[in-house]
């Protein structure tokens, strides 16, 4: 933001680069930058430690592998890029529309290390993924190590399509969209005085973008230098891939849902049965019209032409019979999915499951009630082997 505030104050002319407040504002980004710094190694230096934690180890440079090594030191070099206080210029060329050079245009340094500093909007992916509920969740972190899923910005982007994917998508494109008129009216301000009108406007530079991530291309508005048309492809690139997210979304949306379907099917159905019952009464009731006209021997004209009009919609009933049959086919092909298929496997198992269980305590209530027959046999048999003793006694 300091380095967007103080590069259009010096485009507006209000401020010069050699003022103090140029001076103070980039020794603000200087010590934020210095800052930033500080805490990305600390953050590596965190997660060194719980890696070490996690595998039991002993020293801290087993953890130090080359693609830790390569990461650290790229956000490094990213982040450390930034305007340095002061006036200085460098030179690129310039090319015409029909590709030929046309002369070299005077640049301040500013922007060369101005456009690097929007590579540092990655760390707003950390910083969703970090405070994402999935992340902080212990119940979710759990599972997630228990079916081998590492919980990294690549799962929580694919979480956030798949809860919020028109959100997401919104935000995303707008913030592309912005970010990149910006830079390439950074990148075109400085040409010459025609061509510097034409895109120091940010108008311009929104309709070229926007021409240019719809991959529309009219040709009004072209970038000069190079690092316009460098972003030009970048944004036709990002466009693409937005427009197939755009479009997975929106087939997404407009698919029924399981109980939409099931809706859906059975209408079809009914309207389909309908049908057979209309045109199977058209088959008998021209069948009983022709049979009764092929009786009379001597027909007439007009009789001979009711004939052939009953022959043919009888033809057409019979094929229209055929049709609704085949599209009842492909309607109850359609409908039995796999899903459909797990469904009633799961419900099959579920219910020989519960037989099972019923004929466990069915068994242990027949095991109870022999207990309890042998029992009342061995009470009966002492009974009867107690009453001759007393009959002998008395």
């Amino acid at each position: 933001m300091l380095m967007i505030l103080e590069t259009e104050l010096s485009a507006a002319g209000l401020i010069s680069r050699k003022d103090v407040t140029s001076i103070l504002i980039k020794m603000c980004i200087t010590v934020s930058t210095v800052a930033l710094l500080t805490f990305i190694c600390i953050y590596h230096k965190l997660g060194i430690q719980l890696f070490t934690v996690n595998n039991s180890m002993d020293d801290w440079r087993l953890a130090m592998s080359p693609r830790r090594i390569i990461s650290a030191v790229a956000e490094l070099v990213i982040c450390v890029v930034h305007p340095i206080p002061g006036e200085f210029y460098i030179t690129w060329a310039t090319t015409e529309s029909d590709g030929n050079v046309s002369e070299t245009a005077k640049v301040p340094l500013d922007v060369v290390l101005s456009l690097p500093m929007f590579l540092r909007l990655y760390l707003v992916c950390r910083f969703i993924m970090l405070h994402s509920r999935l992340y902080q969740d212990a119940s979710c972190q759990s599972l997630g190590a228990l079916n081998r899923i590492h919980f990294n910005f690549r799962f929580i982007f694919k979480s956030f399509m798949a809860l919020y994917p028109d959100y997401f998508l919104c935000v995303f494109m707008i913030s592309l969209f912005i970010i990149t008129s910006w830079t390439l009216r950074l990148c075109e301000m400085y040409n010459d005085a025609l061509h510097a009108r034409v895109h120091g406007n940010f108008f311009n530079s929104m309709w070229l973008i926007a021409i240019t991530f719809l991959t529309v291309g009219y040709g009004d508005i072209v970038p000069l230098s190079y690092c316009g048309r460098g972003i030009a492809v970048l944004t036709g690139i990002m466009g693409t891939g937005c427009t197939a997210l755009v479009v997975a979304v929106l087939a997404r949306k407009l698919e029924l849902s399981q109980a939409e379907k099931y809706v859906h099917d059975f209408v079809i159905e009914i309207e389909l049965g309908n049908k057979l019952k209309v045109e199977a009464a058209n088959i008998v009731k021209c069948g009983w019209k022709l049979y009764k006209l092929h009786r009379i021997s001597d027909k007439t004209k007009q009789q001979e032409k009711l004939v052939l009009h009953l022959q043919t919609k009888l033809l057409h009933a019979i094929y229209n019979i055929r049709e609704l049959k085949n599209r009842r086919r492909r309607l109850t092909d359609n409908a039995v999915t796999l899903v459909e298929v797990n469904k009633s496997q799961y419900e099959v198992s579920r219910a020989i499951n519960s037989v099972k269980l019923r004929q466990i305590s069915l068994e242990e209530k027949i095991v109870s009630m022999e207990s309890t027959v042998n029992l009342i046999y061995e009470k009966l048999c002492s009974l009867n082997q107690e009453q001759p003793k007393k009959s002998i006694k008395n």
